[in-house]
């Protein structure tokens, strides 16, 4: 998450530059398509030029504000980062068959959903939101690393796989995708993390010109979605208004399904032997939960276009021509995917409010309890310290919580196990620990 300092306005621009970009992106694209359908066909040798250099940027600007510390830091959590690995680029990958096969009017709909589903986890808000919900940034992050470079080569044969379980005789050439995904994405965040390990200036540049390259950042995936727009404007305009609300609909059930789904693996994780911190659970949720963009729309402006709507006897001829069928029109496609990746950042950061707000009230409390300590200890500081109430050994530890132990504790010091119980609720497993220690530390006075 990038802090702003400065006056409220700049600071409600930067925090909301993407929405507001992308309301602007949509303005521009329905009332003067033209420069943007320009640019998304512009091709050179077969390459979507503008739209490459919009997503090498995104993981150029990556991959020089990438810290090799936060990532050395989050493989304490590798067991986490494996399961989150084989969730979002298989699990959630593999419900692209449920959303294919879903009826929606025009097919390109339930195609966009299922492409969407394939691909790695989001770039920035994701990590952004699990830092405003007191996550574990520096695992959200690794986990947005790694799947994006396996997403490379993973992604492309998953969505061949669920796209030609529905469209007959469809042509998708996932070695080309994989070559065109490598040259956006993973050569452009291996020269910006090389630039700033190799040329001090670079690393000096990243971090002062931190808001700035964010700006930049968010500004490419703006422009994807500008030129995607426009370029089916047409298309989207002629749809029924119930037909896109429905894949509006679906978009937003998409996402909804996506984070139910990561809840209840991260909730049963334990009980297979893979105990998850507070923190790690909250990086697992909102990564497992959100899709990148960029990645998706890369795929899909690759992927073979065909004759979108219902397929009239001029589509037909044309598929009986070309010997295949495509995806139809590809920028109806993108558009549940830019939908979904609208509302992924407004559910999830609702959600992450709730965590942090929960985390907050917890630290007001265990503040609270400080500084009553903080004044019991200036009362009495010639206080003894290590006399053993009666009933208890000096090494037997005592665990908060617990029926046996609490059985055994004097009345007055039950209630303060119930308090510290409370508080641990709110705090998790390192508050847990912490308040058994002043607990343990008020029964030796007692």
């Amino acid at each position: 998450m990038v802090e702003v300092q400065g006056n409220p306005v700049k600071r409600f621009v930067v925090k909301q530059f993407l929405p507001l970009g992308f309301c602007v992106a949509v303005v521009f694209a329905l009332t003067f398509p033209t420069p943007g359908n320009a640019l998304y066909q512009f091709k050179v040798n077969g390459w979507k030029l503008v739209t490459t250099i919009n997503m090498a940027l995104i993981f150029f600007i990556f991959g020089i504000t990438l810290e090799t510390s936060e990532l050395k830091e989050a493989m304490k959590g590798y067991k986490v980062l494996l399961l989150a690995i084989i969730h979002i680029l298989f699990v959630t990958g593999l419900t692209g068959f449920i959303f294919i096969r879903m009826d929606f009017k025009p097919m390109e709909f339930g195609y966009g959903l299922a492409i969407f589903a394939c691909v790695p986890t989001s770039l920035s808000s994701g990590v952004a939101l699990v830092i405003q919900g007191y996550g574990n940034a520096a695992l959200a992050l690794l986990m947005t690393v790694t799947t994006n470079i396996l997403g490379i080569f993973i992604s492309p044969l998953v969505v061949k796989l669920i796209l030609s379980s529905a469209i007959k005789d469809i042509k998708v050439d996932a070695l080309d995708l994989v070559v065109k995904l490598g040259v956006s994405i993973i050569i452009p965040l291996i020269i910006g993390k090389g630039v700033r390990e190799v040329w001090a200036p670079a690393l000096r540049f990243a971090k002062k010109y931190k808001v700035p390259l964010y700006l930049v950042n968010q500004f490419q995936i703006v422009m994807i979605v500008w030129q995607t727009l426009s370029h089916s404007r047409y298309e989207l305009l002629k749809q029924k208004f119930y037909d896109v609300l429905f894949a509006i609909m679906g978009a937003i059930g998409q996402h909804f399904f996506f984070l139910l789904l990561a809840i209840l693996i991260a909730w049963v994780a334990p009980f297979l032997g893979m105990r998850m911190q507070d923190a790690e659970r909250k990086a697992y949720i909102i990564m497992c939960a959100q899709k990148s963009l960029p990645t998706a729309a890369v795929i899909i402006s690759y992927l073979p276009p065909g004759p979108s709507g219902d397929h009239n006897e001029h589509s037909k001829s044309a598929e009986v021509a070309t010997g295949s069928k495509g995806l139809g029109d590809l920028g109806l496609v993108a558009i549940p995917c830019i939908v979904f990746y609208v509302m992924q950042v407004f559910i999830d950061a609702f959600l992450a409010n709730g965590w942090a707000s929960k985390y907050e009230k917890g630290q007001a409390l265990q503040d609270k309890y400080a500084a009553q300590l903080a004044q019991l200890e200036k009362l009495d500081p010639d206080a003894p310290s290590l006399i053993t109430p009666s009933g208890f050994s000096e090494t037997e530890p005592i665990t908060c919580g617990s029926v046996n132990n609490a059985s055994r504790v004097p009345l007055d010091v039950q209630v303060n196990v119930q308090e510290v119980s409370d508080k641990s609720r709110l705090l998790g497993d390192v508050a847990e620990q912490s308040d058994c220690e002043t607990v343990s530390k008020r029964i030796v006075a007692s």
